[in-house]
């Protein structure tokens, strides 16, 4: 910002691309000189895929930097103000903090509580059912609702899903009908790994992922994640020990209730289709604390996308940082 106009504006893609504010200040040039730079990230300080953003601000010539939140990663957490602010750039910390964490919800949480920020997308019908009682459910939502989950897909670092889903549905489970700077990791979960291996998932790019608790050999394309105990905590750490920052629970019926049954998720999206079936395979047929114990789920946000109606909960308990069950 130079003289109250924006001279520069910048994001960043994904990893491996230029970060926001070496972009904007690509784009403004010498006219960053003598300007403010508002960042909602604190700017990095270290070599990694990228050089230093301190180091680019410092040499652009920028007067001040308001930075709406610390950057929780250990090797930044402060270094990079401290960076700043000892190149003689004044540096103001705070400014719409909230909102800026809202941007970055998987980062934060990943870094603050050592495990990934978690999605649950469910598609339902009016009456409550994910499926007929074949257990078909691909005909629920319309294409818009399909293309808005490739869409969260795109957002997310892995997918998961229970190996009954692959074996019935065949899915691909990839971001498509939209523009994606990476796809997401593919995580399947099985306790008897009775696959073919000839499943769309495990034949076609990107990586996917078994989860089991059983040992045996898998096509070299396809890593095993052995775990002695496969709830979700274990496996939320097992893929926070390896980077996936944020997941997107897409099912089986058993998959995302044992999810909402341990608590351990962030956000909630149901997809509601306006058809009734009267019966088949219920939303909360395999979550038992709801007979003790009802769920409540905090409302963000409601949409229609075509015929159906979209709508965000959060979960009021996903800031706790001692989750286990």
């Amino acid at each position: 910002m130079r003289n109250g106009r924006i001279v520069g504006f910048g994001a960043h893609k994904g990893k491996g691309f230029p970060h926001a504010e070496v972009v904007a200040l690509n784009e403004a040039g010498e006219l960053a000189r003598d300007a403010d730079l508002y960042v909602t990230l604190e700017p990095h300080s270290f070599h990694s895929t990228t050089p230093p953003c301190t180091d680019a601000i410092i040499r652009a010539g920028i007067k001040r930097v308001f930075v709406a939140s610390i950057d929780p990663f250990p090797r930044v957490n402060g270094n990079g103000i401290k960076k700043l602010k000892d190149a003689g750039i004044e540096v103001i910390v705070g400014i719409r903090e909230q909102e800026a964490r809202s941007l970055n919800e998987g980062y934060f949480k990943f870094h603050e509580q050592g495990l990934p920020w978690v999605t649950i997308k469910i598609a339902v019908t009016l009456d409550g059912f994910i499926a007929d009682s074949t257990g078909e459910s691909k005909w629920i939502s319309s294409q818009e609702s399909r293309v808005f989950v490739h869409r969260l897909r795109g957002e997310h670092d892995a997918v998961v899903v229970g190996a009954g889903t692959v074996r019935r549905d065949n899915p691909n489970l990839t971001a498509r009908h939209i523009f994606a700077y990476y796809q997401p990791k593919r995580i399947v979960l099985s306790n008897s790994l009775d696959f073919s291996w000839n499943e769309d998932v495990f034949k076609t790019p990107p990586e996917t992922i078994v989860i089991s608790k059983k040992t045996a050999k898998t096509p070299d394309n396809v890593p095993l994640w052995q775990l002695d105990n496969t709830n979700p905590y274990q496996i939320l750490k097992k893929c926070a020990e390896n980077g996936i920052q944020s997941v997107l629970i897409e099912g089986g019926a058993e998959v995302f209730s044992q999810f909402i049954e341990s608590n351990l998720w962030d956000r909630l999206i149901i997809i509601y289709a306006p058809i009734a079936i009267g019966k088949g395979l219920s939303f909360a047929e395999y979550i038992p604390r709801l007979l003790n114990n009802p769920l409540k789920f905090v409302p963000e946000k409601f949409f229609q996308l075509d015929k159906d109606m979209i709508a965000f909960y959060s979960n009021p308990e996903s800031s706790r940082t001692n989750k286990t069950i």
